[in-house]
């Protein structure tokens, strides 16, 4: 437990942001870090294991991002995910990512970060501890540290 929130992820840490929450986050590669975001997420709405739900039940969705930094492709992602569980209560349960560079307008505009991934989740019909109003600027970061990816996310509750 740090500050009060505890998150059951490894690699994530909880922040109290005044009168927001937020995560702390390293992984060993990017593909974990966005993992991590997702999964540590989904916790502080529910503060629980989503619902296992069968074989059957259990959803896989293809999700495309693009954008021009890292912190920007992360708060794009948590954005979805976040959405998809307030508006359809489909929560994420597992992640399978992979990144690419994406040429923006022209060659002279440079590369933005492309995301493509398969989101399997459930919709969960249980209770919610709290509802994220949104992922913010500040503080917003993706960086590598040596060899660790390191990222903090403050949400808007």
């Amino acid at each position: 437990m740090t500050d009060g929130i505890e998150v059951r992820v490894p690699g994530v840490r909880g922040l109290e942001h005044t009168a927001d929450l937020g995560l702390e986050l390293e992984a060993p590669d990017l593909p974990e870090l966005f993992r991590r975001g997702a999964l540590a997420a989904m916790w502080l709405v529910l503060e629980r294991e989503p619902t296992s739900g069968s074989p059957e039940t259990v959803q896989v969705r293809p999700l495309e991002l693009v954008e021009a930094d890292l912190a920007d492709l992360f708060r794009s992602w948590l954005r979805t995910l976040l959405y998809w569980e307030e508006t359809e209560g489909f929560v994420t349960r597992s992640v399978a990512l992979s990144f690419a560079p994406v040429p923006l307008c022209s060659p002279s505009d440079g590369l933005a970060f492309g995301l493509s991934a398969r989101v399997g989740g459930v919709v969960d019909p249980g209770p919610r501890v709290r509802e994220i109003k949104g992922v913010t600027l500040h503080g917003l970061r993706v960086v590598r540290e040596g060899k660790t990816w390191c990222g903090r996310v403050i949400f808007d509750v």
